[in-house]
């Protein structure tokens, strides 16, 4: 596949594609969680920093840390893919920069993104043991990405 930037033309890696798609979906995915995590405060008429009352209800109260229960779930469900996600964003990278196998490096980012799709999902519902599974297949899925990585690395 070729890209281009600007007018020069760029020879892009095959796995390069999924690995870029995967990665636009999961940032996408922090960004969506960030704006739930303020959202659900709002509903529960919370706010976490003295300031934040000039742009809230005006019945909402102070938290300082005490979110309410629907809040603090949703932030474990977006810290728990900040965790992953910058994993995920530099092992992929290498794997399509060393020439890992293409089809290997799509599958890895395809499951591993709809794992951490999955498991937000699960974990903001509270349900298990989804939630553990899908936790459990996209950490399978980012060693399979590094034993395919090493494995290059070492036999080329």
């Amino acid at each position: 596949m070729v890209g281009y930037i600007g007018a020069m033309p760029m020879s892009v890696p095959p796995a390069f594609t999924a690995y870029a798609v995967c990665s636009v979906i999961l940032s996408m995915e922090l960004l969506l969680l960030g704006a739930l995590t303020a959202a659900t405060r709002a509903k529960h008429q919370g706010f976490l920093n003295p300031e934040d009352r000039s742009v809230s209800r005006k019945d909402a109260e102070f938290v300082d840390g005490a979110d309410h229960p629907d809040t603090a779930r949703v932030q474990r469900a977006h810290r728990n893919l900040l965790e992953s996600a910058p994993i995920f964003f530099a092992i992929g990278l290498i794997a399509v920069l060393i020439g890992a196998s293409p089809l290997g490096v799509a599958i890895s980012c395809g499951v591993f993104t709809a794992a951490r799709v999955l498991h937000a999902i699960v974990y903001i519902r509270g349900l298990q043991p989804w939630r553990t599974i899908f936790f459990a297949i996209g950490t399978v899925s980012l060693v399979v990405m590094m034993g395919m990585s090493m494995y290059t690395l070492f036999t080329r």
